[in-house]
Protein backbone atom coordinates (compact mmCIF):
# COMPACT_ATOMS: atom_id res chain seq x y z
CA UNK A 1 0.00 0.00 0.00
CA UNK A 2 1.30 3.43 -0.90
CA UNK A 3 2.16 5.97 1.80
CA UNK A 4 -0.52 8.35 0.52
CA UNK A 5 -3.16 5.65 0.97
CA UNK A 6 -2.01 4.99 4.53
CA UNK A 7 -2.17 8.69 5.37
CA UNK A 8 -5.67 8.83 3.88
CA UNK A 9 -6.81 5.95 6.12
CA UNK A 10 -5.32 7.77 9.11
CA UNK A 11 -7.23 10.95 8.19
CA UNK A 12 -10.47 8.95 7.87
CA UNK A 13 -9.80 7.34 11.25
CA UNK A 14 -9.37 10.77 12.82
CA UNK A 15 -12.63 11.96 11.24
CA UNK A 16 -14.37 8.85 12.61
CA UNK A 17 -12.93 9.47 16.08
CA UNK A 18 -14.12 13.06 15.92
CA UNK A 19 -17.62 11.91 14.96
CA UNK A 20 -17.70 9.43 17.85
CA UNK A 21 -16.41 12.12 20.23
CA UNK A 22 -19.16 14.53 19.22
CA UNK A 23 -21.84 11.82 19.44
CA UNK A 24 -20.63 11.05 22.98
CA UNK A 25 -20.80 14.74 23.88
CA UNK A 26 -17.13 14.87 24.84
CA UNK A 27 -14.78 17.80 24.44
CA UNK A 28 -11.31 17.22 22.99
CA UNK A 29 -9.90 17.81 26.47
CA UNK A 30 -12.18 15.21 28.09
CA UNK A 31 -11.45 12.61 25.40
CA UNK A 32 -7.74 13.29 25.78
CA UNK A 33 -8.00 12.86 29.54
CA UNK A 34 -9.83 9.54 29.15
CA UNK A 35 -7.51 8.18 26.45
CA UNK A 36 -4.19 9.61 27.67
CA UNK A 37 -4.37 10.23 31.42
CA UNK A 38 -0.58 10.59 31.58
CA UNK A 39 -0.45 13.42 29.00
CA UNK A 40 0.41 16.93 30.17
CA UNK A 41 -2.08 18.63 27.84
CA UNK A 42 -5.04 16.37 27.09
CA UNK A 43 -6.72 18.62 24.54
CA UNK A 44 -3.52 19.23 22.60
CA UNK A 45 -2.88 15.49 22.33
CA UNK A 46 -6.20 15.06 20.47
CA UNK A 47 -6.10 18.38 18.62
CA UNK A 48 -2.60 17.77 17.22
CA UNK A 49 -3.91 14.77 15.28
CA UNK A 50 -6.11 17.08 13.24
CA UNK A 51 -4.30 20.40 13.09
CA UNK A 52 -0.88 21.26 11.70
CA UNK A 53 2.00 21.61 14.13
CA UNK A 54 5.67 22.34 13.81
CA UNK A 55 7.77 23.33 10.83
CA UNK A 56 6.27 20.77 8.44
CA UNK A 57 2.76 22.20 8.82
CA UNK A 58 1.34 18.69 8.97
CA UNK A 59 -0.83 17.16 11.68
CA UNK A 60 0.72 14.37 13.70
CA UNK A 61 0.33 10.90 12.23
CA UNK A 62 -2.12 8.62 14.02
CA UNK A 63 -0.23 5.80 15.70
CA UNK A 64 -1.96 2.46 16.14
CA UNK A 65 -1.57 2.57 19.92
CA UNK A 66 -3.15 6.03 20.06
CA UNK A 67 -6.03 4.86 17.87
CA UNK A 68 -6.65 1.93 20.22
CA UNK A 69 -6.49 4.13 23.34
CA UNK A 70 -8.92 6.64 21.85
CA UNK A 71 -11.33 3.94 20.69
CA UNK A 72 -11.32 2.32 24.13
CA UNK A 73 -11.96 5.73 25.74
CA UNK A 74 -14.98 6.09 23.45
CA UNK A 75 -16.26 2.58 24.22
CA UNK A 76 -15.46 1.35 20.71
CA UNK A 77 -13.64 -1.78 19.58
CA UNK A 78 -10.49 -0.57 17.78
CA UNK A 79 -10.11 -3.79 15.77
CA UNK A 80 -13.67 -3.55 14.47
CA UNK A 81 -13.35 0.15 13.61
CA UNK A 82 -10.02 -0.39 11.84
CA UNK A 83 -11.46 -3.31 9.86
CA UNK A 84 -14.33 -1.11 8.66
CA UNK A 85 -11.96 1.71 7.70
CA UNK A 86 -9.66 -0.71 5.90
CA UNK A 87 -12.60 -2.22 4.00
CA UNK A 88 -13.71 1.21 2.81
CA UNK A 89 -10.19 2.09 1.70
CA UNK A 90 -9.81 -1.23 -0.10
CA UNK A 91 -13.01 -0.57 -2.09
CA UNK A 92 -11.80 2.91 -3.04
CA UNK A 93 -8.39 1.62 -4.18
CA UNK A 94 -9.80 -1.27 -6.26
Amino acid sequence: MKEASIVEIERKAIALIDRFRKEAGLSEAKLGELAFPEAKNYRQKINSLRNARGSGNEPLRLRLGDFCAICHALGKNPAQELLLLWGEADKENS
